[in-house]
């Protein structure tokens, strides 16, 4: 089966786009001057944007991970559905909620920068700064209006509505089956601005929820196993997508190139989980995904981004903002299990 080790290989993979996504702005390396090994400077902001196709598969694998474990489960109340969307929401909140206080302490008496200043607005009184920044820690900034103290957490709530809504896509799905597919696939073109998250993403999301649901990776990977022929063929044909997928990326909207980011973790499936070495890597870089999400940005963007740059060459700040995220997320996955958040956590979700 697409385990939850593949997954955690795949989602190793997407961490290190979105950093060279982030990191490689265009924005940012011209204010900084910085060196790549392309010299043309249109063509690497075309490969870094391309680099956004890494929200499509968290999307992806969001949707999968969830439609394998309704499907398991095959929840029949609305109370069975709730606690299953709790459980999940916890899992990111508890992630989230900790890194935003960690921030927020740090950004106040290192930085020496006011958070209510931040946050405070014409007339308003400290009750409202402080709902505002429960709103903020929560993920849920993008949906009240407000400031998020970091720019890129925009991705928290559209995650908080994603599986919100994952019992419903599942149901759709399991009700109409093949004919929801062609459907999902035509948003792009067919729901005005599109280019709201949601929607943007949705096409993927009743992807990863048929990719779960038919057991296709499974299916594909089974098929004609035993021929190396064929298995030559299956890895050059991921290639030709995810380069087709580069090309409308390129000369169409960006929302074309999602349709095929299964050939990510499908390539992880077939090939990549095999490799030693390779696969442990990912691995221990997928385990730590979202803490390296939260944190990289008040990295290289809000705290010290004159330090991070400084070095001038790709070569050198994309594997130093990786290693300090990765260290800072091993710092507090410690802090979490030496002070017994994690037992708290825990508690919370056996009694949901």
């Amino acid at each position: 089966m697409f385990s939850r080790k593949h997954s955690t290989i795949t989602k190793g993979i997407l961490i290190l786009l979105m950093l060279a996504h982030h990191a490689f702005s265009p924005d940012m390396m011209s204010l900084y001057q910085v060196k790549t090994l392309i010299s043309n400077p249109v063509l690497v902001t075309q490969i870094i944007t391309f680099f956004k196709i890494c929200v499509a598969g968290f999307s992806f694998l969001t949707a999968f991970g969830i439609t394998r474990t309704l499907k398991s489960k095959n929840p029949q109340t609305a109370a069975e559905n709730i606690s299953a969307v709790a459980r999940r929401l916890l899992k990111l909140e508890s992630v989230v909620i900790i890194i935003y206080v960690a921030a927020v302490l740090y950004k106040q008496f290192v930085m020496r920068e006011s958070i209510a200043l931040f946050y405070a607005e014409a007339d308003m009184d400290p009750a409202h700064i402080l709902l505002s920044m429960c709103i903020d820690g929560l993920g849920l900034a993008a949906y009240m209006g407000i400031v998020p103290l970091n720019v890129t957490w925009w991705y928290l709530s559209y995650a908080v509505l994603l599986i919100a809504v994952m019992p419903f896509v599942y149901k759709a799905y399991e009700k109409f089956r093949y004919l929801l597919l062609p459907a999902a696939c035509m948003l792009s073109l067919a729901i005005p601005n599109m280019r709201v998250e949601f929607w943007c993403y949705l096409p993927t999301v009743f992807l990863g929820c048929a990719f779960a649901y038919e057991d296709w990776f499974e299916k594909w990977r089974d098929w004609h196993s035993g021929n190396k022929t064929i298995k030559t063929g299956k890895f050059i044909a991921c290639l030709s997508l995810l380069y087709l997928s580069y090309l409308l990326s390129k000369y169409t909207a960006l929302e074309f190139s999602y349709l095929f980011v299964f050939a990510i973790p499908y390539m992880v499936y077939e090939f990549i989980a095999s490799v030693p070495g390779l696969n442990l890597c990912l691995e221990f870089l997928g385990k730590h995904s979202a803490n390296i999400f939260l944190v990289h940005t008040f990295i290289y963007y809000y705290f010290y981004p004159d330090f991070i740059y400084s070095f001038g060459s790709t070569w050198t700040i994309l594997p130093l903002l990786l290693l300090l995220s990765l260290g800072i997320s091993v710092l507090i996955e410690l802090l979490k299990k030496y002070t017994g958040y994690n037992r708290l956590i825990e508690k919370l979700y056996i009694k949901i």
